[in-house]
């Protein structure tokens, strides 16, 4: 106010701010001979110029320019101009009157009316360009005036706000992650359950075959009609029955014991030392249901020897998640793809490296795909968890990193990084 008063060569000036939606006196100031005086605003919150039982300015011309945004220049105001019949003006009988906008891309921000009543055409054409240079600064100082009086207190407001949210989003997400976490395992057993009863249900059949084999050979010897060829035959039979028996029951036994292995390692998180290609070999053979629905073949490779102690359960999640989001998003229904992973060591950490061969990530959604409850696939059931919990379980758990790359229409790869001690 002391500049535009000064630069201007006013005698007096106001300065109106919009408080809520009503445009206030917040600040005024005068000049004499001597000296420049600003005064604070008149109140705290200002005077609406509606409540002023005197008006102190023209309402009419400060009006115009709020609606306008245009300035108003007039160099005789009592005899000149589109606002003689004001009130004020026929009372108050003023000379020079000046009332501009200050504008910052384009918004009002606030209104500065101008006064000299000790003679006509006070505001020239050069102390206006002088305004019009000081004008735009002025509003972006008054913004930012503004803007530091409420802001601490709306900090404070906000941060109250947001931490009450982040507990209950902290809390909410805990249930969700032990929610997808049990229904993985869920579906683990549903499809291990399935997998197993093929070679249990193949050996019941050739058990019977071979029961129903033997009660007609006992009963030849019986009755003293055994022959060579009834003997011959009869081995024979046993002999393919026993292996058939033998090979589905294995393959049942290595289901129940992967699974089991991998189930209790997932529901408990116990550290301990376990080899990891072996170990992932113990994880594929649990997903091997799931592979099997789509034609899918997932092989594991690289380093056998690796050896870290750290949780093997974390690991488990974090494959049979990396797995099922390939099932979900990398494939169409009924297309068979190939899933890859490689195990090496690099110095004091191993390196597992994921891949598929899909349909990719778009560039757009490729650094959004950690972010909890963000899914492409929420029609087909998808919680936006899976990677969300791969990403806590690396960088948290077992206190690695997981990077990803991936093309349209050739494949995802992720690099999981892992130390080979995982130490608290």
């Amino acid at each position: 106010m002391t500049i535009v008063i000064e630069n201007a060569g006013a005698e007096k000036g106001y300065l109106f701010l919009n408080q809520q939606g009503e445009w206030q006196i917040e600040a005024s100031g005068t000049i004499d001979s001597d000296a420049v005086k600003v005064k604070e605003a008149m109140s705290t919150k200002g005077y609406a110029i509606e409540t002023l039982s005197e008006p102190v300015v023209s309402n009419a011309i400060v009006d115009y320019v709020i609606r306008t945004k245009d300035s108003v220049v007039l160099h005789d105001a009592a005899n000149e101009g589109n606002f003689t019949r004001d009130s004020y003006i026929h009372q108050q009988q003023p000379k020079s009157i000046l009332c501009f906008p200050l504008l910052n891309q384009g918004k009002l921000i606030g209104i500065v009316y101008l006064e000299n009543n000790l003679t006509t055409g006070a505001f020239t054409a050069e102390r206006m360009e002088v305004l019009n240079l000081l004008s735009s600064q002025a509003a972006i100082s008054i913004e930012n005036a503004t803007l530091y009086n409420t802001l601490e207190q709306k900090v404070a407001e906000r941060t109250q706000q947001l931490s009450q949210t982040l507990e209950d989003l902290k809390t909410t997400q805990k249930q969700l992650v032990e929610s997808e976490k049990m229904a993985a395992l869920g579906g683990l057993v549903a499809g291990v359950a399935h997998e197993i009863n093929t070679p249990v249900g193949t050996s019941i059949t050739v058990a019977s075959t071979l029961a129903d084999e033997t009660r007609s050979f006992i009963t030849a010897i019986e009755q003293g009609q055994l022959k060579r060829s009834v003997l011959n035959n009869y081995l024979e039979i046993a002999r393919e029955t026993t292996e058939l028996i033998l090979s589905n029951l294995n393959r049942a036994g290595e289901l129940v014991q992967s699974f089991k292995q991998v189930a209790v390692d997932q529901t408990s998180l116990e550290q301990r030392t376990f080899v990891v290609k072996q170990y992932l070999d113990e994880i594929v053979s649990s997903l091997t249901p799931k592979l099997k629905q789509a034609s899918h073949t997932l092989t594991v490779t690289g380093d056998e020897t690796v050896t870290i102690d750290s949780y093997p359960g974390a690991l488990a999640q974090i494959l049979t998640n990396l797995v099922m989001n390939s099932l979900t998003h990398a494939y169409q229904p009924h297309e068979s793809g190939q899933l890859r992973i490689e195990v090496k060591q690099q110095g004091n950490r191993v390196v597992i490296q994921y891949s598929d061969d899909g349909c990719g990530i778009p560039p757009e959604n490729l650094n959004k795909i950690f972010e909890p409850f963000f899914t492409t696939a929420r029609q087909q059931g998808g919680s936006g968890l899976g990677l969300h919990i791969v990403y806590n379980l690396v960088t948290q758990k077992l206190q690695g990193t997981i990077d990803v790359n991936s093309a349209v229409e050739k494949g995802t790869l992720f690099i999981v990084t892992l130390p080979l001690s995982t130490n608290y």
